[in-house]
């Protein structure tokens, strides 16, 4: 086979040496930051070069959701194919998602989207692979990469002369900026200087891509700021955002804020899901220790009832201190379980300050996240959604002085999300017991007196 002259730029070239099988200490190198950095691109060519230099070796490349493997990284391998004139030498099977190459080795495409019925990806099968590319990883639950760690168990085989090739597990993460896994695992750490020896994480922008036409770089410099700080600057704190009602690190700690201890009332909040919903989201609380009780995709009307129902029995939650959202299906539910308390949105707040009791209750919410008064006990994959959640909990007319406070509307919350935030919505009802009525100040009285 003739040689091929393939150019990379020096960030590209840099993470190629760190995942090559000649470099025995890094195992999972991070790549990316910013727009157009040349990251689908250095995954599928790094994916083919391990394919044809380690006969009989199995790759992983994935991405969340299948459309976008099919229609983005799918076709770049093609296209690296091709400029590899490799195109001949492979066997692609479109419906089982399988490139097979002559000397035996083989790239399986999935998606790894996460779904509630198969927590534990066993969708995956028994796979045993050689390495693993991963793009948009910012997209990926932390569970998927865990699971996936795991699978590492084709590390041996034979070249054609006979003589053997032996690698140690090699994962390759693409990624836009996000503040989850990938903040709090690589780019932090590489910012406080201890990020872990098995680790690299290489920013790559659109500047350092020669190739990137500059009227491309033109028109992102004209997007909003915030696009412009994360597909430019490749910035992960991005959503320092004035609008922003919880702080980042606050989130985070919402998890492992151990010192709050399980002490006072317990109480509940549910959000209910109907047919064609997301989910039916059920907290226990006992003083500000919350546990996510009950979490299901759908449950039909007599479900709702008897799960929560159970519930406040199981945990000695009096049906006066349990709160359910009103202004959907939930509106049935005080008719069955009698005493519980209805929450609407649009009704009128203790303080008012704030338009609404939906917004009041957000903004209380997010005043104890951000002063550390709360702790969630949850699973991993209920935190990663919760973290998603409250990212997009935001003041709405923030340069507006005279209104009232309100947070954006659920709507613009759902289209960020690409769901809706239940959890947080779960969350913030709760927060109807823990409103106070504000503090009124001291009184003035004012005498006109006429000029004599």
């Amino acid at each position: 086979m003739a040689a091929v002259d393939v150019r990379v730029f020096s960030k590209q070239a840099q993470a190629l040496e760190f995942l090559s099988a000649n470099n025995t200490e890094i195992t999972e190198v991070l790549y990316g930051g910013g727009a157009r950095g040349g990251k689908t691109f250095l995954g599928c060519l790094w994916q083919v070069i391990r394919r044809i230099q380690m006969p009989g070796s199995v790759g992983l490349v994935c991405r969340e959701e299948s459309t976008k493997l099919k229609d983005t990284t799918i076709v770049t391998f093609f296209e690296v194919l091709s400029l590899l004139r490799l195109t001949t030498a492979i066997e692609y099977n479109a419906t089982r998602l399988v490139a097979t190459f002559s000397n035996g080795s083989v790239i399986y495409f999935r998606d790894l989207k996460y779904m509630p019925k198969d927590p534990e990806y066993d969708r995956l099968g028994s796979m045993g692979i050689t390495d693993l590319f991963v793009d948009e990883a910012q997209q990926i639950s932390e569970k998927a990469i865990s699971v996936l760690k795991g699978r590492f168990s084709v590390l041996n085989g034979k070249n054609a002369d006979g003589t053997t090739w032996h690698t140690i597990p090699k994962a390759l993460y693409t990624c836009n900026p996000k503040r989850n896994w990938i903040y709090n695992d690589f780019v932090k750490p590489a910012k406080l200087g201890t990020l872990l020896p098995h680790r690299k994480f290489i920013k790559s922008l659109p500047i350092d891509n020669p190739h990137v036409d500059q009227a491309y770089i033109d028109n992102l410099l004209r997007a909003d700021k915030i696009t412009v700080q994360r597909l430019y600057f490749g910035n992960f704190e991005y959503d320092d955002d004035p609008s922003a009602l919880c702080d980042y690190d606050a989130i985070n700690d919402l998890f492992t804020n151990d010192f709050i201890k399980a002490e006072g009332g317990r109480s509940c909040s549910a959000d209910i899901a109907g047919k064609g919903h997301d989910r039916f989201v059920a907290t226990s609380w006992i003083g500000n220790v919350c546990r996510i009780a009950i979490d299901k995709e759908y449950s039909p009307g007599k479900e709702v009832e008897t799960d929560l129902k159970e519930l406040m029995i199981k945990d000695s939650i009096p049906r006066s201190l349990t709160i359910v959202d009103a202004d959907g299906i939930g509106s049935f539910l005080e008719s069955y379980l009698e005493g519980i308390k209805e929450f609407h949105g649009g009704g009128k707040p203790l303080d008012p300050r704030y338009e609404n009791l939906r917004s009041e209750c957000y903004f209380k919410l997010a005043d104890l996240i951000n002063r550390r008064k709360i702790k969630i006990v949850c699973t991993q994959e209920q935190r990663e959604r919760i973290m998603d959640e409250l990212g997009v909990l935001k003041q709405a007319d923030i340069d507006n002085d005279t209104r009232k406070k309100r947070v954006i509307p659920k709507e613009t919350m759902k289209l960020i999300l690409g769901h809706s935030p239940d959890y947080m919505d779960a969350l913030m009802m709760a927060m109807y017991f823990r409103r106070t009525k504000p503090v009124q100040g001291p009184k003035v009285k004012v005498t006109k007196f006429d000029n004599e």
